[in-house]
């Protein structure tokens, strides 16, 4: 039984992983957010196989699937661009460009609110050095825990500047 459904899963991942990375790109216009998509769908579906294999319309029922994973991704952009300008500043004071006393506070906020190694892990992504792929491969985590490690940093963090900013 166990067998059949692995098979299943796989036959249908090799069948359909290109239409489904298709239509996340549509959606994301991003290669790797679109790989993590339809790699998240295909995660849910290793948690409920029986969901898959009993839907009248197993494509659909993916496709559904790859678009909630996908508007969430959009919707971390949207929250995670919120603090970009922080991080800019941020950043600015990491590589020691600019060191005004406000720049200099709000650094001393965020360090003082996340340890050193989640702040530079934050960073590194929101500033594009790297790709939550490389980052879960150079912490050996899975990629939903990176982005979930990278959703509770980011909300401390917006939840301290948040209180700096008194919005």
């Amino acid at each position: 039984m166990i067998q059949d459904i692995n098979s299943f899963i796989e036959g249908f991942y090799r069948e359909n992983y290109q239409k489904l990375y298709t239509y996340a790109f549509s959606i994301l216009k991003q290669h790797m957010d679109a790989e993590a998509a339809v790699q998240e769908a295909f995660i849910a579906v290793c948690e409920t196989p029986m969901e898959l294999i009993r839907s009248e319309n197993p494509m659909g029922w993916m496709k559904k699937t790859v678009r909630y994973r996908a508007l969430r991704l959009l919707d971390e952009r949207k929250r995670t661009a919120a603090l970009l300008v922080s991080v800019e500043a941020l950043a600015s004071v990491v590589n020691h460009t600019t060191q005004d006393n406000f720049d200099t506070e709000l650094a001393l906020l965020c360090q003082s609110t996340v340890s050193k190694d989640e702040f530079d892990f934050f960073l590194r992504l929101a500033n594009g050095a790297t790709t939550f792929r490389e980052e879960s491969e150079r912490l050996q985590i899975k990629l939903p825990a990176c982005y979930k490690r990278f959703e509770r940093i980011r909300d401390k963090l917006q939840r301290a500047v948040g209180r700096y900013y008194k919005f």
